[in-house]
């Protein structure tokens, strides 16, 4: 997580910035605020995406059930090490199928009709695409080892399958996302002579004669002509690869980086971005023509079975620019397939919240997987890690704006295939035998109660612990043939030896999260209300949810203590002299003062939710204060605004970037702090911008700031 602290020398500089941004300049005139309709359509409180509502079960599909026994070896002759089926090896496939997964879409025991009946709204799945069945010791269950993108993998069924299987989950109300990799395929090529990855600053980048080039130059162009004897390794393919992989283009190794392996221990960015992924084969997205392969093979996706969003593994591997550029064709490709809500969360394995979000920031992705949030809840939830700790990475939202008017959405998780599962998280946290099954569950309750769409690994719903990540978290749902996952200890449920985890109905888990998916149901802004952040000591954090369309707050409660005796809270909210209705912890009802003042218990380990029965009242609304300064915490320009009062407001700040333009919308909040941020290298050196806050109440008031001028890039 972020640092919050800084030196007194720093706090000077930031004080001094802002009163060198603040001041518009001697003998210049600010602009004039917004007025009228421009004024109504800059203050929009801010949307929040379709992912929002989703509460999404992520799935291994080779892992859940076996509903074809006829297509375990994926059609292909010989032994496991050549078709890459061994059920009894935790490294092969297993035989799960999209049957298995689908089921008859109204048994609730198996298929999809079970993950919709534990409150589930969504399924990612992995990878479906051809694989190359076998890598060394090891064979593609999880589908990352790609080679014909194009058509789904024999392992798992037929493409028709897919098809039935998406269209069940439609049926259901249940969003697909699949999994996809645009980093990488199977690993194919050879290198000569091969080994750890080359600097391009020891082996450029040569053209077809020979003259030195950079790639990143040349994204949005013509791009050089590249033959393989220039490379910086040499590639070359056995006879029989020649034409291995699907679509055509993918098999010509030129459209690849052929720089060597990934050396984790001393990668430089660049490495990280050109470099095999675990000897994959590392595709080279700078050229144009992989880009466009790349969209167009997943947009074909989106066309065929009306996907509703992508997962994108590994997406810190690529290029810088890729996603500013393949993210709007398939944006473009879905809205032309009727699906305008289509979502893209990327994989980019980083735990510090500032430097995640310049991959949406800067790098143009959409949306990512929130890494930070899950070790401060896994923390939390555990006991170790502060309510601070959640409040700071909740409030470091802002830095994730994509779109002006998109309240950033995040998808939330606490364990996951790589990593392992839940329990097994909240144990490296420090979690005890004796108390995991508790802390748990008010992981869960952490979860699906604050912001972001929760995902949770398949096996976590029944129990399932597992003795670390990759291959140690895949465990079976259906009976399983590998010996030690039939006696591994599992939370809420006993170990499951020959059974089948389908049988599995009454864990405590899984009755948890379908409460939780009811209560989200039934009250929406539990999932898509602003979040205001009331109280942060110790073990207890206490935020509103907003209902901004009923007026309704609600107040959600969470104490990871273990100290005898309930945690007593009193808070302030916007609901004054009301009456509030409990949804769950210590208390059926309880009642806030003339002042707002709120008062209630919440048991250790355990979380207490209340809604207001009255609605929040109107209230005059204040002039909001802007300040302008550089951030403490990362390289960008920080726009602040403060609004007196208790009641909820939005804050959209908007920029006037040359006299002659109008103002345009910066970025809308409506969780304080109210924040926007500039990054000074999208500016002209020397060019002066101007901000202002926009202030919007619950009733539709406005008010505006002073108008703020600053040179982001002074020099």
């Amino acid at each position: 997580m972020v640092r919050r602290c800084a030196s007194a020398l720093a706090v000077l500089g930031v004080a001094l910035a802002t009163l060198v941004a603040s001041s518009p300049g001697a003998g210049v005139a600010a602009p004039a605020p917004p007025s009228g309709a421009l004024l109504e359509s800059l203050s929009q409180p801010p949307t929040r995406a379709a992912i929002a509502s989703q509460r999404i079960y992520f799935v291994m599909t080779d892992r859940y059930r076996n509903g074809d026994s006829s297509n375990d070896t994926g059609g292909l002759g010989g032994g496991p090490s050549t078709n890459g089926f061994d059920p009894a090896d935790i490294g092969y496939f297993h035989g799960g199928d999209l049957k298995g997964l689908t089921g008859d879409c109204t048994n609730t025991r198996t298929g999809l009709a079970r993950l919709k009946d534990l409150g589930f709204t969504g399924i990612w799945v992995t990878p479906p695409v051809g694989q190359q069945a076998v890598q060394g010791d090891s064979a593609a269950y999880h589908g990352y080892w790609g080679l014909n993108f194009d058509r789904v993998d024999a392992h798992l069924g037929t493409d028709q399958e897919f098809g039935d299987f998406v269209d069940c989950a439609h049926r259901l109300g249940m969003k697909v996302y699949m999994d996809v990799v645009v980093n990488h395929t199977a690993n194919v090529i050879g290198l000569s002579p091969g080994g750890s990855f080359v600097e391009p600053s020891q082996k450029p980048y040569r053209d077809c004669k020979g003259k030195k080039f950079n790639p990143a130059s040349f994204v949005k162009k013509t791009f050089p002509c590249l033959k393989t004897s220039n490379m910086p390794y040499i590639p070359f393919l056995a006879a029989n690869e020649k034409n291995l992989k699907s679509p055509a283009w993918m098999n010509d190794m030129t459209n690849y980086h052929n720089r060597g392996d990934i050396d984790f221990n001393s990668c430089s960015q660049i490495c990280f971005e050109m470099g095999d992924f675990f000897g994959l084969d590392d595709f080279f997205t700078e050229k144009p023509v992989v880009m466009q392969g790349l969209a167009d093979v997943f947009a074909e996706w989106i066309r065929r079975y009306k996907l509703d969003g992508f997962r994108v593994d590994t997406a810190k591997h690529v290029n810088a620019a890729f996603f500013r550029l393949w993210a709007p064709k398939i944006l473009a490709a879905a809205r032309n397939a009727g699906v305008p809500d289509f979502e893209i969360f990327g994989e980019v394995t980083l735990n510090e919240a500032i430097e995640l979000s310049s991959f949406v920031r800067d790098r143009g992705l959409p949306n990512v997987l929130d890494f930070p949030f899950q070790d401060v809840a896994a923390g939390y939830a555990a006991g170790p890690t502060s309510a601070q700790a959640l409040a700071d990475r909740i409030m470091d939202d802002d830095y994730f704006h994509y779109s002006p008017q998109l309240a950033p959405t995040p998808v939330t998780f606490l364990g996951n295939h790589d990593m392992g599962h839940a329990a097994f998280q909240l144990k490296q946290h420090g979690a005890s035998d004796e108390l995991l099954l508790k802390r748990l569950l008010l992981g869960y309750d952490v979860l699906y109660l604050l912001r972001g769409a929760p995902a949770v690994y398949y096996g976590d719903e029944v129990g399932m612990i597992g003795t670390g990540g990759d291959k140690e978290a895949r465990q079976d749902m259906f009976p399983t043939q590998v010996e030690e996952w039939k006696t591994q200890e599992r939370v809420g449920s006993s170990p499951i030896g020959d059974g089948s985890s389908f049988d599995v109905t009454d864990n405590p888990i899984e009755l948890r999260l379908k409460e939780l998916g009811a209560l989200k149901d039934a009250h929406p802004a539990l999932s898509s209300g602003a979040t205001i952040i009331r109280e942060s000591q110790g073990n207890v954090l206490v935020v509103s949810r907003i209902d901004w369309v009923a007026k309704r707050e609600y107040v959600v409660a969470f104490n990871s203590s273990t100290s005898a005796g309930t945690a007593q809270v009193s808070i302030k909210t916007s609901t004054p002299s009301s009456s509030w209705t409990g949804l769950g912890g210590t208390g059926e009802t309880a009642s806030s003062g003339a002042d707002g003042k709120l008062s209630f218990a919440v048991n250790p380990i355990e979380t207490s939710i209340y809604v207001a029965d009255s609605q929040i009242p109107s209230a005059a609304l204040a002039t909001p204060a802007l300040k302008v300064a550089k951030d403490k915490f990362s390289t960008l320009w920080l726009a602040s605004a403060t609004v007196s009062g208790n009641a909820p407001v939005s804050v959209a700040f908007a920029i006037k970037r040359k006299p002659s333009t109008d103002w345009e919308l910066l970025a809308a909040d409506d969780s304080p702090p109210f924040r926007a941020f500039l990054d000074k290298g999208k500016f002209a050196k020397k060019q002066k911008v101007y901000l202002v806050a926009i202030a919007r109440s619950l009733s539709g008031q406005t008010a505006t700031s002073n108008v703020v001028g600053l040179v982001p890039r002074p020099k």
